[in-house]
């Protein structure tokens, strides 16, 4: 019985020891692969910047983004920001290169493969764009984001690529939670156009005339639509409205407008501002455009354009010295007298306020010459004569106000506001029938959003009891 005892002990000795070693192999190999995981990843070298004569600041700007990739390279924000200030100022093979690394380092964050995407499409190859765009899909329903805009890029990729019914199905998902996204309104309408259901087109554009990144292309469409519909009034009414409308902006994207922040091109610096501004993010636009004013104290251009923010954010006060910059540099053009007289009429009305009538009274007679330098050098400028009519309404001048602002209506249909303005005046006036008219009119085209809206349809109720008393 001893010599069994002595001969197990010694056996089980043994496998102790082999499994001993086994486990030391194992431990070893794993902590091989670690290492030269680590020191792969280390080893990495961050793509060159490309020398430019042209633009030393830009390769200057970037090679500081890549000095932070080499003090951490195993950073996947230190990777992905270097690949958006690649991406941003036009270096797109080098920014290929840092958002795959920055994806490998971080494989859940929907921005990696969207950049890709985005590369891809920017260079046509949309077949090859797809696999990146359904991943970023995965990543953000992931992260339960509200971002719906990887997703109609995917869309719109498929139904270019001629696959409509999965196109469809993408941009209905996205208005089951957002109603009244026009990106997807305008997708359903081409994609109804592609099967020739003209009627179902329609309503789609129609939901998309009051937008900046849309109302251009969507008059085309209408016209083209309305004429395959036998509807050659309307056909020519939107091929007009379309020949006097600004090209359309880009559509707000929300990852577009992360990597634009590090352009360094003055270009891209604008398309930078004008996505915060499209995505209703007036501060930060602001901010951006900022340095441009203080960079090129020649060029009208960012004064113009941070007046106009500026005009919205109610700071009325800057965005006229801005303006009045603006048209010493440049009084050739329409645009700075167009906005020099808006934001006169609203600093009179400001002024009026405070009881000092006689700067308001000359603040509004500025406004209207404003409005009429405009309008010699474009006759037929809507809002130039809506500006015109206000100011002169405000000055007492009630039958000149009218004339302009019949004008302005008939310069611009399109516009809701023009209509209201009119409508208003109409009915102070006395002339209730007109009034009625013009300001159903404005209710019906108005966008949800208009703060106007609100005043119009009181005084449509107080003009129908007015018709009712007679």
């Amino acid at each position: 019985m001893n010599w069994m005892i002595r001969l197990f002990w010694i056996c089980s000795r043994r496998w102790a020891v082999r499994l001993g070693v086994v486990l030391l192999l194992l431990v070893g190999a794993a902590g091989t692969v670690l290492w030269l995981s680590y020191h792969s990843s280390a080893e990495t070298t961050p793509p060159v910047v490309p020398a430019n004569p042209l633009e030393p600041e830009v390769a200057a700007f970037v090679e500081k983004v890549r000095r932070e990739v080499l003090r951490a390279p195993r950073a996947p924000q230190a990777w992905g920001h270097l690949g958006q200030a690649f991406l941003a100022n036009e270096m797109e093979q080098e920014a290929q290169i840092c958002f795959t690394e920055a994806e490998r380092l971080d494989p859940d964050n929907p921005r990696w493969p969207y950049y890709q995407a985005v590369i891809l499409l920017n260079q046509g190859q949309q077949e090859a764009a797809l696999p990146y765009l359904q991943h970023t899909l995965e990543r953000i329903a992931g992260a339960a984001s509200d971002n719906t805009v990887p997703q109609l890029v995917l869309a719109e990729t498929l139904l270019a690529l001629g696959r409509r019914e999965e196109a469809e199905g993408h941009f209905r998902q996205v208005l089951a939670r957002q109603a009244d996204n026009v990106r997807a309104h305008y997708g359903l309408a081409r994609a109804a156009s592609a099967r020739g259901d003209w009627q179902t087109s329609r309503t789609h554009l129609l939901s998309c005339l009051d937008s900046p990144s849309a109302q251009q292309r969507a008059c085309l469409q209408l016209a083209a639509v309305c004429q395959r519909l036998g509807d050659a009034a309307h056909a020519e009414k939107y091929r007009q409205q379309a020949s006097r409308l600004p090209p359309d902006r880009d559509w707000p994207d929300p990852f577009v407008a992360e990597y634009l922040a590090w352009a360094v091109k003055k270009r891209h610096r604008y398309r930078h501002a004008e996505s915060l501004e499209a995505a209703g993010r007036l501060t930060e636009a602001a901010a951006v455009l900022r340095p441009l004013v203080q960079e090129n104290p020649k060029d009208d251009l960012p004064r113009l354009t941070l007046a106009k923010i500026l005009g919205r954010l109610g700071q009325s006060s800057e965005a006229e010295k801005l303006l009045r910059e603006a048209l010493q540099l440049a009084p050739e053009k329409v645009q700075v007298h167009y906005y020099l007289s808006l934001v006169l009429l609203t600093r009179a009305a400001e002024i009026a306020q405070t009881g000092q009538h006689d700067r308001a009274a000359a603040l509004y007679r500025e406004a209207a010459q404003q409005a009429q330098e405009a309008l010699a050098l474009k006759p037929d400028y809507g809002f130039a004569y809506m500006t015109l009519g206000l100011a002169r309404k405000a000055l007492g001048q009630r039958m000149d106000a009218l004339t302009a602002l019949r004008q302005a209506v008939r310069c611009n249909p399109e516009h809701a506001e023009l209509h209201f303005y009119l409508g208003e005046v109409l009915a102070e006036d006395g002339q209730s029938d007109e009034a009625r008219e013009q300001l159903e009119q404005a209710i019906e085209m108005a966008p949800p959003q208009a703060l106007w809206k609100s005043a119009a349809q009181k005084r449509l109720a107080t003009e129908i009891q007015r018709r009712k008393r007679e």
